[in-house]
């Protein structure tokens, strides 16, 4: 066994980061935010599903690929989502939104943490 004497190692964050943050500022949506390997998206449906297209073609190129059966959409009820890619994610109302464990707005998920 060789062992790496040079270089980042895997899983760095901070090589992580910085491979991520001109993506992120690339992107068109509003609310754009990162935390290590989660990333938020804020805006208009069309917005986000382009900010969505661009973060899973530009991420492949440089070997980060999106993890569809971890991505959440939230949405006001009677949203109506018509992009494919953000139909497969996970729909939540926004009574049940969290961002890194921390409740967004009133409903069952802030009743359940306080």
């Amino acid at each position: 066994m060789i062992m790496s004497q040079e270089g980042p190692q895997q899983g760095d964050p901070l090589l992580f980061c910085n491979t991520i943050h001109p993506l992120l500022t690339s992107l068109g949506s509003v609310l754009r935010l990162g935390y290590m390997d989660d990333v938020t998206l804020g805006g208009s449906q069309d917005a986000v599903a382009r900010d969505v297209q661009t973060v899973m073609e530009v991420g492949h190129e440089v070997g980060l690929d999106l993890n569809i059966s971890k991505c959440e959409l939230i949405s006001r009820p009677g949203c109506v989502v018509t992009d494919p890619t953000l139909q497969s994610f996970l729909q939540l109302p926004v009574s049940d939104a969290e961002l890194l464990g921390a409740p967004l707005f009133p409903g069952a998920v802030l009743d359940t943490a306080l």
